[in-house]
């Protein structure tokens, strides 16, 4: 029998899971939940059509049961899994439903806008002993497991990050009580690639401002320009750059996390190979695999076993990734330097004193 999956919103996101998943012998995706069972149902013809169309080998149609209450779903069918792909204003009453449910949980990123909240959640879930992973898909590239260990137990001194772009056309995305910003709610994964292979961060010091979005948009309220410097906490530095001002273009090396250490180079280009730099040579290290595909297929292990350890970014990391996301955020509209633990003291004192 397989895995018995349901979806908590069913955006562009979740279409991506759920066609990776109709290609898992050990999934059955079997309910579906929105705000009207109507866009519940486009997305399930939305990936069959797909998949037939590509000629997409080994995969079952999606056949679930529509919802328009997520509550609903939850008390009627029998999940084991839940996927909670939501906006990040709308994040918390799915997960807490989720929980009373006991029923194992991916949320996507961010995990929400609010740490407490957040922090709050992970408490319920390690009490219940969930499977809950976050989706950070990045994560599951196994070439980057190969880099993160060709930096072990080098001293690393320096990390780059860039993420330039344009806003997407989402009407709530500019809105920043809505989505956060680019920081929170797009660029979190490279923060969250960059805690993954130099480390967690210690302090963040961010300037940041909007400076042309808005023109043309009194609502456009979050950052369209964000620089900030990073201390972390086995001593390197760091620098972390990313806007919403890149829409005519920019150099493909702006997607990107490097980080230098002592005699190697760790170079990773969002679309492009893993690049490991040493006074030898440049190596390549190209991925084909479809990263989140891996990350579907290790949650779905994760649950049909009972064994979190196929999950390689559960909700717990997702918080502290939230958390320095939050710091960067803090820091440019306050004009100081913001230490995370001190923002996980304030707001998540229960995690720290797990740690």
């Amino acid at each position: 029998m397989g895995v018995r999956i349901g979806f908590i919103g069913t955006g562009g996101i979740s279409v991506s899971h759920l066609q990776n998943l109709a290609q898992l012998p050990d999934a059955e995706v079997v309910a579906l939940a929105d705000l009207t069972k109507e866009r519940a149902q486009t997305a399930q013809d939305t990936v069959n059509k797909r998949l037939q169309e590509r000629g997409v080998k080994d995969w079952a149609p999606i056949q679930a049961a529509t919802y328009d209450d997520y509550r609903t779903m939850l008390r009627n069918e029998r999940l084991d899994g839940v996927y909670i792909c939501l906006p990040p204003f709308a994040h918390g009453e799915p997960e807490s439903a989720a929980i009373d449910a006991n029923v194992s949980m991916l949320v996507e990123k961010p995990l929400a806008l609010d740490l407490a909240l957040a922090a709050d959640l992970l408490g319920r879930i390690q009490e219940r002993g969930l499977i809950a992973a976050s989706g950070y898909q990045l994560r599951y590239i196994k070439e980057l497991q190969t880099a993160k260990e060709r930096l072990s137990g080098k001293t690393i001194g320096m990390v780059t990050v860039m993420r330039y772009g344009s806003t997407p056309g989402t009407p709530w995305y500019h809105i920043q009580s809505k989505s956060g910003g680019q920081l929170i709610e797009m660029a979190t994964h490279e923060m969250d690639l960059t805690r993954f292979l130099a480390g967690d961060v210690a302090s963040v010091y961010a300037e940041a401002d909007t400076l042309i979005n808005n023109k043309d948009n009194p609502e456009y309220d979050i950052f369209d320009v964000n620089c900030m410097a990073l201390r972390f906490e086995n001593g390197a530095v760091g620098t972390f750059s990313n806007n919403f001002i890149s829409k005519h273009g920019a150099p493909v090396q702006t997607r990107g996390v490097h980080v230098i250490a002592d005699g190697v180079t760790v170079s990773f280009t969002l679309g492009g190979p893993i690049q490991i730099i040493t006074s030898e040579g440049t190596e390549e290290l190209p991925s084909e695999e479809n990263p989140m595909l891996t990350e579907d297929r290790a949650f779905v292990q994760a649950v049909k076993d009972k064994d979190p350890s196929h999950i390689k970014s559960d909700y717990e990391s997702g918080v502290y990734t939230l958390a320095t996301t939050l710091a960067a955020d803090q820091s440019a509209r306050e004009k100081r330097p913001v230490f995370v633990r001190d923002l996980l003291r304030e707001r998540a004192p229960k995690l720290v004193q797990a740690g």
